[in-house]
């Protein structure tokens, strides 16, 4: 099945093999070539008009005040009650719920009636930081999430800051996994997924997974995943940055506060701190987006780099001009629904099922088959780099339309 997997994943995202030379292979487009570390990482040049508004918006209004704003547990506790107002948010009456305790964690379940059929089940793990988000906060990215794989996508509500430290999140991911493998008539398509925070529980349940013998995860999809607990540190496994550091929301300087309310003296986590340092323990196939200019984003390459030379096959797409875990605002930004999409498709060709022919990448017009010398960091950094634009129609509901029922 592994065989085939690779098989088909080539006949979609072929490009014609280049030396190691040190060019990168992209689209003329925007403000010069989006420089690439990861060999073969895929590369999204052109954001949309609501992308660019959305990211300059988060930076004048949402940045400072993450900058000012008092880490203490009752601004936690502040964030956590705004968070609780996204249940009031449309949902999609399509899709089937069942609201459970998994291995003693509080989960909702989401099966989309018109999905295609599949014996898929995806375990989500929101992000935030390890201090805010929710089920209801990403419920739209699961419910879409639902639709592409046609799986059961599975929403985690694990222990976050001030209940718990990343140990006790840590502790609840694989405990859910656990039970979830265990009931599973089909061990062999659990997928694991999340965003920032949640990226790095996915990341570090197939770590454990190895540790403890369990069936490992079918698939890994991280959106912007945090994939150590110091990523404001400058080099990543050798790998630096190619481009500076805008993130549109994501204070740089505040790290250092949060690091310490993840990380006190007194928890320890199981296994490695960092998944980055656990690459040697994770087998399963993985999808992997980052933006150009996110505090993410070299560790992202890091890892996609130390799974591809192991063999474990990678799919590493970085995007231009969009925001920290933008596939998360499925219902806003036309990129978001594109590289949910892309994760539904990589997902459903690891556990073996059916996805529709597509144009391989390498095919398609708008692709440069000139090289353009850029920026490469590290002996691995050869990076041959396309843009596949396939978006998808808008759905019936405008994303200002708020009043009117979700799709």
């Amino acid at each position: 099945m592994f065989g085939e997997f690779i098989r088909r994943q080539g006949s979609v995202l072929d490009r014609t093999d280049a030396p190691r030379d040190g060019v990168v292979r992209v689209v003329r487009r925007g403000r010069g070539p989006l420089q690439v570390v990861h060999e073969r990482a895929i590369v999204h040049e052109t954001p949309t008009l609501k992308a660019r508004v959305l990211a300059r918006g988060l930076r004048l209004v949402a940045k400072p005040v993450l900058v000012l704003l008092p880490f203490t547990d009752r601004t936690l506790s502040f964030v956590q009650r705004l968070d609780e107002l996204s249940a009031k948010r449309p949902r999609s009456e399509h899709v089937d719920r069942d609201v459970r305790r998994l291995g003693g964690v509080h989960v909702e379940s989401m099966t989309h009636r018109y999905g295609p059929p599949s014996e898929m089940t995806v375990l989500y793990f929101h992000g935030g930081g390890f201090f805010s988000g929710s089920i209801e906060t990403h419920r739209r990215v699961c419910e879409r999430l639902a639709l592409e794989t046609g799986g059961t996508v599975i929403s985690v509500d694990y222990v976050q800051l001030p209940h718990g430290v990343v140990a006790d999140s840590v502790d609840d991911a694989i405990r859910a996994y656990e039970a979830l493998a265990g009931e599973s008539d089909h061990p062999g398509k659990l997928v694991v997924a999340g965003d920032s925070a949640g990226g790095y529980l996915a990341m570090k349940v197939a770590e454990l997974a190895t540790r403890r013998e369990l069936p490992r995860p079918a698939a890994i999809i991280g959106f912007s995943p945090l994939l150590s607990l110091d990523p404001d540190r400058v080099d990543k496994e050798g790998i630096e940055r190619v481009s500076r550091v805008n993130d549109a929301y994501l204070p740089l300087r505040r790290i250092g506060t949060v690091r310490r309310r993840w990380l006190p003296e007194e928890s320890a986590i199981e296994g490695f701190e960092s998944p980055l340092d656990a690459a040697e323990l994770i087998d399963s196939p993985t999808f992997l987006v980052a933006v150009e200019d996110e505090i993410l984003r070299p560790e992202v390459e890091a890892m996609a780099i130390q799974l591809s030379a192991r063999g474990v096959e990678v799919e590493t797409h970085l995007w231009r001009g969009q925001v920290h875990a933008f596939p998360v605002v499925v219902d806003v930004l036309e990129e978001s629904r594109e590289a949910v999409r892309l994760a539904a498709r990589f997902a459903r060709l690891a556990v073996g099922e059916e996805v529709a022919d597509e144009t391989p990448i390498a095919d398609q017009e708008h692709v440069s088959a000139e090289p353009i010398t850029g920026e490469v960091v590290g002996e691995d950094a050869a990076s041959p780099a396309v843009v596949p634009e396939a978006p998808r129609p808008e759905p019936r509901r405008r994303w200002w339309q708020f009043w009117r029922r979700a799709a």
